[in-house]
């Protein structure tokens, strides 16, 4: 059993992340984590695996204080920090070959590994070469390889595709079958789904603990977990309250009839921007990335796919950051220049580079000739836009992972380019900033931005989407009003693609009232 009590950890002198929290979870047991951003989950998460020491209080695992991290397998929210291998196949084989075991053995668990993950085939692969979902199955699959008694997972599904997000919750749910205990730190409410416990931190301290079922009717408990404007979380809360039970499952008819009965429509586009892709391709090496990809945004466009079907490619050429091998992209009928088009990469750390989030807002106005003056006042409007005020003087280096790309994306909007592409935007951030971003939007649209918004979670924006364009190896699969693809499964299904829960409920609706 892990087993923490009153445990407390500063990283700077007089600030805690976390503060007193005991808990403990059993064999076999699967425990949700939620929170806010900065209340510090992955702090705890590092603590379980011995990642780090606590300042106060203890953890020990089935006894054990030391050596934590090989009983503690411990997934990160990047895995760009966790792979250390050129090859898909030495990383996993990195922990089990570190335990001295045969060679023999190590391949029976190289195999096992990336067959529970899905990932076989890239095998043979360069890690560098996959895309970011790609490298977070790779994490997962070389620490199912070491066998650990336990399993921390950290917004582990956070840049994954819903098959692959399936594929995850199946391999953690078969694990704990066979009596692995689970710490999943989460943002969502489809992580309920198979818990037998929920734990909610704010401001480092333990707030709430109970059952997910008495999490759904609890207003209080899903405010503070950063639930209380989860568009999912709120039609679970809303069938709970009417009698529905996680137990009986997503395809239960009442949580059908809850979720059809309430959905919005798209918005009419506002403005006259245009930024368009025409026939793009681009290719690395051997590797056809994209093809012959098309596409026009105004308003808010939504770009979806599998992971490695190209999407992060596009945007790095919408945006003018990658030249493409064929094709071209265009603002309002002028190629793409330096600076016309914001990118918020899908990493954060990959574009802070300041010492404090101050600088770092105020470099994209000062670079575009604003004064100082300008330029700081630029700086924390973008900042109260993206809920950043309280770290302007804090380096983005030390905030937490939801925090980091607030600060990112706060960096992007200081600037007010003439369009955007955000890569992810939403990965990492809690239910209260998602909705802020998704506010900011509207806003950047009605300004007259077309934006592109690059995504796993397509159920934060179909709503609000004007048009969606599905990619699939490298090609425009399909595309469709953002109000269709709110309520039908079939543009996903040609992509490739599982359609996210709120929309597979919708169309369950759709059709019993058909059938009627």
């Amino acid at each position: 059993m892990i087993e923490v009590c009153g445990a407390s950890y500063a990283y700077r002198a007089g600030s805690l992340a976390v503060d007193g929290v005991s808990l403990n979870v059993a064999p076999g047991e699967r425990v949700v984590v939620l929170g806010r951003n900065g209340s510090g989950k992955s702090t705890l998460g590092r603590l379980l695996n011995g990642g780090l020491k606590p300042s106060e209080g203890t953890v020990r695992v089935d006894g054990e204080s030391d050596g934590l991290a090989r009983l503690v397998g411990y997934v990160r929210q990047d895995p760009r920090n966790q792979i250390v291998s050129a090859l898909v196949e030495d990383e996993v084989a990195f922990g089990p070959g570190n335990l001295g075991l045969s060679r023999e053995e190590v391949s029976e668990r190289v195999g096992e590994a990336l067959a529970a993950c899905g990932i076989e085939a890239l095998r043979g692969r360069l890690t560098e070469e996959l895309s970011g979902g790609q490298q977070q199955l790779l994490a997962l699959a070389g620490v199912l390889a070491m066998r650990p008694r336990y399993l921390v997972l950290d917004e582990a599904g956070s840049q994954l595709d819903e098959a692959a997000r399936a594929r995850i919750a199946e391999v953690v749910r078969r694990a704990a079958a066979r009596g692995v205990g689970v710490l999943e730190i989460a943002h969502g409410a489809e992580a309920l789904f198979g818990a037998d416990r929920a734990v909610v931190l704010a401001e480092g301290r333990m707030t709430w603990e109970g059952t997910p079922q008495e999490l759904l009717l609890e207003p209080r408990a899903l405010e503070a977990a950063g639930l209380d404007e989860d568009p999912l979380a709120c039609v679970l809360a809303r069938a709970a309250a009417d009698g529905w039970r996680l137990a009986d499952g997503p395809q239960a008819p009442s949580l059908v009839a809850t979720a059809g009965s309430h959905q919005g429509e798209s918005p009419t586009p506002r403005t006259r921007g245009l930024l368009r892709g025409k026939d793009v391709g681009v290719a690395y090496g051997e590797l056809r990335a994209l093809g012959d990809v098309c596409l026009e945004a105004s308003g808010l466009t939504l770009v979806l796919g599998p992971s490695g079907s190209g999407k992060s490619t596009l945007a790095r050429v919408l945006s003018g950051v990658l030249a493409p091998d064929e094709g071209s992209s265009e603002l309002n009928g002028s190629p793409v220049s330096a600076g016309d088009v914001g990118l918020a990469f899908q990493r954060p750390e990959d574009q802070v580079f300041c010492d404090t989030v101050l600088d770092e807002l105020a470099y994209g106005p000062r670079i575009r000739g604003a004064s100082e003056a300008e330029a700081d006042g630029a700086a924390r409007l973008a900042a109260r836009e993206l809920g950043v005020e309280g770290l302007l003087d804090r380096s983005p280096l030390e905030l937490s992972g939801g925090q980091a790309r607030r600060a990112a994306l706060a960096s992007v909007i200081s600037a007010r380019p003439r369009a955007y592409v955000l890569d992810e935007p939403t990965a990492g951030l809690d239910a209260p900033a998602r909705q802020e971003l998704r506010t900011l939007v509207r806003t950047l649209i009605a300004e007259g931005s077309p934006v592109v918004v690059v995504t796993h979670d397509a159920a934060e924006w179909l709503e609000e989407a004007n048009e969606v364009v599905f990619l699939s190896e490298g090609r425009v699969v399909a595309r469709c009003a953002g109000a269709e693809a709110s309520r039908s499964t079939a543009p996903f299904a040609a992509a490739d693609l599982v359609a996210p829960l709120l929309v597979r409920l919708r169309a369950a609706f759709e059709g019993a009232s058909a059938d009627a």
